[in-house]
């Protein structure tokens, strides 16, 4: 894609008088710069920091945005002066399905959930989850030998869905998938993809109109609530004497001052783990087996690193620390494709970055996956090099440089529990298989509201 079409002008934000002019790239009339962002959103992005540097202001139709790349602004915004920028309308679009749960909810309703869930991920609770972890990952490495004996390729995007799911429901709701994969992944899909169109649209119709696209993201949405309604109705059937996630977020729901209220906002919570936990991880697992495919060299450290620390046993908690280059090459994978690859906030005040004037009602988008490009930032940013992340070298990215989980307060609350479930899984499955992208693929990018891979990419299972 070329940036020569869109020429360089300047912000029609009011300004201070000392304050200087927003950069601002321009489009075309009445659409600004949305036919070339649809066309290649990624490339966009990335072009763009590299061109403009630091912030610049995105017509997009009516809207205007101001994509904010330096990471003592992107520190500001998420960290220093975080009261003053709320959600966007942009990630609200997200309300009918995640409702009032911890990803869209703001001040005290926010600080409440994440002090309710805050207990299920501290440091006692890992050797349980990894416990969970070990059991779905097995049922997998099972599920997949029988794949091996046909010689049957795997497509990596739905196993690694079913796979992340069967972690999340095992490892905080101590419940263990079955038969409703695949609903609940169609469903999941509908409705991203129904999002994502929605936030790049020149002009979208409102859910309530009985179009064939609307009746699809109803069914879907229906789904997802039968879905999580039952293991609430089961959990409150058959209560546990060990408490977990779930059990404190059915705690904090019957406290409610009504019990519709509470089932709603509980319905949110539930959803919005899930949605948050699996699609995530899944993705960053699906980047890393095509990743590894591509890179040969890495994927044999870490069958030595896996070999040393386990050889043929089964891993433990306590043999984690000890996967340190398994864990760098995930961490790497989250900078090449971090499965949240854009934020977005509205300031709810005046304010100020750098020298620039920030006024109320700005939308501010973060957009990870150009930040982490960045080679004004990264060395060879395009290269897949895990020894970035060695923890005995120093460190060569500033801390909001690299923010696959976002940062500051709102900082992802499973990002420990993200990695924790990546570096595991990439070491039991290499214990077992080396997967193989089958020649000829060409592996696409999908960018919804998380960076997920095509779903056709298959990869072929070779012996460890």
């Amino acid at each position: 894609m070329s940036l020569g079409t869109f020429a360089g002008s300047q912000s029609y934000l009011p300004q201070t008088p000392l304050a200087p002019l927003l950069p601002c790239r321009q489009g075309y009339p009445l659409v600004g710069v949305l036919p070339a962002l649809r066309r290649d959103p990624l490339t966009f992005f990335v072009e763009t920091v590299r061109e403009w540097g630091d912030l610049v202001e995105l017509p997009l139709g009516s809207e205007r945005i101001l994509m904010v790349n330096r990471p003592s602004y992107i520190r500001h915004v998420l960290q220093d002066n975080r009261l003053n920028y709320h959600k966007s309308k942009f990630v609200q679009l997200l309300s009918p399905i995640l409702g009032d749960g911890m990803f869209l909810a703001e001040g005290e309703v926010w600080k409440c959930q994440r002090q309710n869930s805050a207990p299920a991920f501290q440091g006692c609770q890992l050797t349980a989850m990894t416990q969970s972890m070990r059991d779905a990952i097995t049922d997998l490495i099972y599920r997949w030998r029988q794949k091996e004996l046909r010689a049957e390729p795997v497509a990596i995007v739905p196993e690694m869905m079913h796979l992340s799911l069967d972690m999340v429901l095992r490892s905080l709701f101590n419940v263990r998938l079955t038969t409703e994969f695949t609903q609940v992944y169609d469903s999941l899909t509908a409705i991203l993809r129904d999002t994502e169109e929605r936030f790049w649209s020149y002009v979208s119709l409102p859910r309530w109109l009985p179009t064939p696209h609307n009746q699809r993201f109803r069914h879907a949405l229906q789904t997802l609530d039968d879905f999580v309604y039952g293991i609430i109705d089961e959990r409150r059937r058959h209560p546990r004497d060990e408490p977990d996630l779930l059990s404190l977020l059915i705690e904090a729901a019957d406290r409610q001052p009504t019990s519709r209220a509470g089932d709603k906002l509980l319905r949110d919570q539930v959803l919005s783990i899930i949605l948050a936990g699996h699609d995530t991880t899944a993705n960053a697992l699906s980047w890393s087996w095509i990743t590894l495919s591509r890179h040969p060299d890495v994927a044999r450290r870490i069958k030595q690193e896996v070999d040393q620390v386990l050889g043929r046993r089964m891993l433990t908690v306590g043999d984690v620390p000890a996967l340190r280059y398994t864990k760098m090459a995930f961490d790497e994978v989250l900078r090449l494709f971090p499965p949240l690859w854009t934020y977005s906030r509205t300031a709810q005040a005046d304010d100020r970055l750098g020298p620039y004037r920030i006024p109320k009602g700005t939308n501010v988008m973060l957009c990870a996956y150009a930040v982490h490009r960045n080679p004004a930032l990264w060395p060879n940013p395009e290269g897949f090099d895990p020894e970035r992340f060695d923890p005995d070298r120093e460190p060569q990215h500033d801390r909001f440089a690299y923010i696959p989980f976002g940062g500051g307060p709102r900082r992802c609350l499973g990002a420990r529990f993200a990695v924790l479930e990546g570096t595991i899984a990439l070491a039991m499955i290499s214990q077992v298989f080396r997967l193989e992208l089958l020649p000829g693929q060409r592996v696409a990018a999908e960018p919804m509201i998380t960076l997920r891979p095509d779903e056709s990419v298959r990869l072929q299972l070779c012996p460890g």
